[in-house]
C-alpha cells in the first residue's frame, strides 16, 4: 500500500516542483495539494483513516499566510486531539531560507519529522523514502 503524500505551500511553483518529485518517485499516491493551512486540515481531516499504514507525508511550507506551518500543525493537532486521535502523520517542514532558527524550531517541535529547504530535490525525496518509509 502507497502513503498518500499531502503539499500545503502558498506557491504554486513550488507545490508543482514538489508534486513532480513525488510523483516521479512512484512511491505515493495520490499527492495532494492545499494552498493554506486551513485547507489542508479540513483537507486532511476529511480523507484521512488515523492509524492508517503507511502514514501519510507531508510537506508543511513554513511561511504562509494567515497559519504558517508550525501553526497549521498545531490546528491539525489540536483538531485530532479533540476527536480523541493521535499524530497520524510525517511533517517535514520546508522552507526558502536557512535559518537556524527556523531549523531549531521544527527540531523542537514533536509533530515535526524533518526539515528541508526549497525547492525539493529528487535526492531530498530518497532520504526521505529511506528514513520515514524504511
Amino acid at each position: 500500500m502507497t502513503p498518500t503524500a499531502y503539499i500545503v505551500d502558498d506557491s504554486e511553483v513550488d507545490r508543482y516542483t514538489a508534486r513532480r518529485r513525488l510523483t516521479k518517485s512512484q512511491r505515493f499516491d495520490p499527492v495532494l495539494e492545499a494552498a493554506d493551512g486551513l485547507g489542508f486540515v479540513d483537507l486532511f481531516l476529511a480523507r484521512e483513516a488515523v492509524g492508517a499504514e503507511p502514514k501519510p507525508l507531508v510537506l508543511m511550507d513554513i511561511n504562509m499566510p494567515q497559519l504558517d506551518g508550525f501553526a497549521t500543525l498545531r490546528a491539525l493537532r489540536q483538531r485530532l486531539a479533540d476527536l480523541g486521535q493521535g499524530w497520524p502523520l510525517i511533517a517535514v517542514i520546508l522552507t526558502s531560507s536557512d535559518a537556524e532558527e527556523d531549523r531549531q524550531r521544527a527540531q523542537d517541535d514533536a509533530t515535526v519529522a524533518d526539515y528541508m529547504t526549497k525547492p525539493i530535490t529528487k535526492e531530498d525525496v530518497e532520504r526521505l523514502l529511506r528514513t520515514h518509509y524504511g
